[in-house]
């Protein structure tokens, strides 16, 4: 299937300071009793208050031999990318603002250093996600589906930590999806696990507001397997919110701005999907004539 092409990319500084414990194991002979490592993608902007606790608590649940943390700092201004190296994992940089930005740095720093990797988990910067998720989004992963949501708004006791504007955004966000796609979903869940291939192939476009909801609605429109388990949502540990628990205006410009990238991705993906098709019937037809 064709893709779209993917942008290019502004890197400022990669470092690829890795400890040895933070490698995946080397696998033996049979490949099957080793699996290819996940990536786990952290971009941050301006994080340096919290940065570093986030990245202690998920070192101390994840195996280090089967995830690689990469950290994306995306045109920040304060010492996230100096605190994060100090801690085993990969960390880029990148004067480009926007969450899609920071998310494609570190895809590509993990790119670079690993020769594989079978998936991506994207976790949040700011101490919202929870180390705990990870582990069942790759139980889910290990089932057969290609992506697999940590949907925040099905648990009651998300709400209190999440504003009213954030729970009322998010249902709309994911009944937005629904309409687009006609797959149920909860949840415009940052908190994600992708197949490598399967991303790949979504050649995402929407560096801002709109990469989250870009790739759900692309990943549907696929027919993709998509599963989604319940997730926490932590309150922010330091810093200024960018998007969740701003003011109902902000909340409001925001979500239009993320429902309008939706609309893009439906009509892109859709577009690519069935002249996928009609070409594999020509072909089918072609062959059949032969």
């Amino acid at each position: 299937m064709k893709t779209d092409s993917i942008p290019s990319y502004s890197r400022v500084n990669d470092s690829f300071s890795i400890s040895s414990g933070s490698r995946p194991a080397t696998c033996p002979a049979d490949e099957t009793a080793c699996p290819l490592p996940i990536g786990i993608v952290i971009p941050a902007c301006n994080e340096e208050a919290c940065i570093g606790q986030v990245l202690e608590g998920l070192l101390k649940v994840i195996d280090p031999a089967r995830y690689v943390v990469a950290v994306g700092v995306n045109d920040s201004s304060d010492r996230t990318a100096e605190i994060a190296r100090q801690y085993p994992v990969l960390v880029t940089e990148t004067h480009l603002r926007g969450y899609g930005h920071g998310c494609r740095e570190a895809i590509d720093v993990l790119t670079k250093s690993l020769s594989a990797v079978s998936a991506y988990i994207f976790f949040a910067g700011d101490g919202a996600s929870d180390p705990r998720d990870v582990p069942p989004l790759t139980r889910a992963y290990e089932q057969g589906y290609t992506m697999v949501l940590g949907a925040r708004t099905a648990r009651r006791s998300n709400w209190r930590v999440m504003t009213l504007s954030h729970v009322l955004a998010n249902l709309t966000l994911g009944l937005w999806c629904t309409l687009l796609t006609k797959r149920w979903f909860t949840d415009l869940a940052p908190l994600r696990l992708i197949d490598r291939q399967l991303f790949e192939a979504l050649a995402l476009q929407e560096m801002t507001f709109g990469w989250t909801i870009e790739a759900q609605v692309g990943a549907a429109i696929f027919g993709e397997n998509i599963c989604q388990i319940s997730a926490a949502e932590h309150p922010r540990l330091a810093g200024e919110q960018k998007v969740s628990g701003v003011t109902w205006c902000r909340t409001f410009s925001i979500g239009c701005r993320i429902m309008a990238a939706g609309w893009r991705a439906r009509r892109r993906y859709c577009h690519r999907f069935y002249s996928a098709a009609s070409a594999d019937e020509l072909t089918a037809g072609a062959q059949t004539s032969a």
